[in-house]
């Protein structure tokens, strides 16, 4: 497994950016699933495929927030550069969702999108 790494400890509502120059897998763990992660356990997260940039996280609660960046496999490694911030909260700023979000996650996020335009 090769992937980028940075870690923030972040508050409720700081946002965590990500930019990415090519499609790919990016998670949002807290230290205890970052540490499930790099031992090849199972582990749960936020985020996952995105193929546009930014990626923009909302930070739901305080903690130690490992960010991942998946460079692919051993034997099919991809050449992902990526950048990361972390910014003070906004109201206007939402998560971003990713392609590869459960359906009821999708369609809630276009309804939001409909109701504010």
């Amino acid at each position: 497994m090769k992937f980028l790494h940075k870690t923030y400890d972040a508050k409720k509502k700081e946002i965590i950016e990500v930019e990415i120059d090519q499609p790919t897998k990016v998670k949002f763990l807290t230290a205890k699933e970052y540490k499930a992660y790099t031992q090849g356990r199972t582990h749960t997260y936020f985020g996952g495929l995105y193929e546009e940039s930014p990626v923009r996280f909302v930070v739901p609660y305080d903690a130690h927030w490992n960010v991942v960046v998946e460079k692919g496999t051993t034997r099919d490694p991809l050449a992902v550069n990526a950048s990361c911030r972390l910014t003070m909260p906004n109201s206007t700023v939402r998560s971003s969702i990713a392609v590869d979000a459960p359906a009821h996650v999708r369609e809630l996020d276009m309804a939001e999108e409909q109701s504010e335009g």
